[in-house]
């Protein structure tokens, strides 16, 4: 079906995860390659202030295939990096993965497969488990019920026709930060009339390591805001129901988060607090809940000050 494969990564300080990310993917690579089909991958270092830009290079000299390395040189965001990655890809069907994501043997196989059966008129969404270190990932876990994403495009882990996004135009540049522009790829992609299939045997290991400091915990909440005040545009673009409540822009979500945060008795100052005694004890469901309601607090409070300053009239033009 497909001849020809691009691989698009977008990269912002991961020089502990880019290495091992590119060497599974050059494993995956080799059986595909030599059964005939052309492979690629294209990084877009997206402004690192680590060593990113160093680990690629080095493993560039050892890639079973061509590996583009797009430098930008100031922070585009996950969306402005792709279009720049696919502004230099050549692949009959485009395969997204992230940085910080490890994939199995037969990734490749298994989403070519979907189009053999499917034909051009789909995009596929591999199968994506969440694991808290390289360690766990080369373990190989089965999925359990906190990894089921009804997601329309997780572009950690899934595969498009290059004609395709050619057609609805790639990523939407106006999504400056983190957060929304694949699952608004997805939409576009499905009203152009593509079906969404599921790449099951594509497996692929998504490295997030459990939130244990303060600084780490910064890090989250800032990438939430940045989806909070993303979540705006993407309701704006896509003005139903379905999209409201993916943004979780109801009293309903606010009621539910207030709960999940125990009435507000958890926040960002205490809640590691919390998680460390749930670890300690084995309440996984206690844990989650309480790290997730405070980070999705962070999402929140930013989706509601953008709808905010939306809402402000104008100012009158100068005379």
């Amino acid at each position: 079906m497909f001849k020809s494969v691009s691989v698009i990564i977008p990269v912002r300080n991961r020089e502990t995860l880019i290495g091992p990310c590119l060497e599974h993917l050059f494993k995956a690579a080799v059986p595909v390659v030599e059964q005939g089909t052309a492979l690629e991958i294209v990084i877009a270092d997206d402004a690192s202030t680590d060593r990113s830009r160093d680990v690629v290079a080095a493993m560039r000299d050892r890639s079973p295939v061509p590996v583009k390395h797009v430098l930008l040189e100031t922070r585009q965001g996950p969306a402005r990096a792709r279009n720049a990655a696919l502004r230099e890809a050549s692949g009959e069907l485009v395969v997204f993965v992230d940085s910080d994501v490890i994939v199995e043997s037969g990734f490749f196989e298994a989403h070519l497969a979907v189009y053999r059966d499917a034909g051009r008129e789909a995009f596929a969404v591999g199968t994506l488990v969440s694991v808290p270190s390289l360690e766990a990932a080369l373990a190989r876990p089965q999925p359990t019920k906190w990894d089921y994403s009804g997601a329309t495009l997780d572009t950690a882990n899934a595969s498009v026709p290059w004609q395709a996004l050619e057609a609805v135009g790639f990523f939407d540049p106006g999504f400056e930060g983190m957060g929304w522009q694949d699952l608004d790829l997805g939409r576009r992609l499905k009203a152009h009339g593509l079906t969404r299939v599921k790449a099951k045997n594509a497996v692929a290991y998504h490295i997030q390591p459990p939130i244990r400091t303060q600084e780490q915990l910064r890090a989250r909440l800032q990438k939430e805001r940045e989806r909070g005040a993303s979540a705006l545009r993407y309701m704006q673009k896509h003005p139903t129901l379905s999209a409201k409540l993916a943004a979780q822009d109801t009293r309903l979500h606010v009621f539910l988060n207030w709960l999940f945060r125990m009435g507000g008795l958890i926040h960002e100052d205490n809640v590691l607090d919390w998680v460390e005694w749930a670890r300690r004890r084995g309440f996984v469901a206690s844990e989650k809940m309480w790290l997730s309601g405070v980070i999705n607090k962070a999402h929140l409070d930013s989706l509601a000050a953008a709808k905010r300053a939306a809402s402000r009239p104008s100012p009158p033009p100068s005379e």
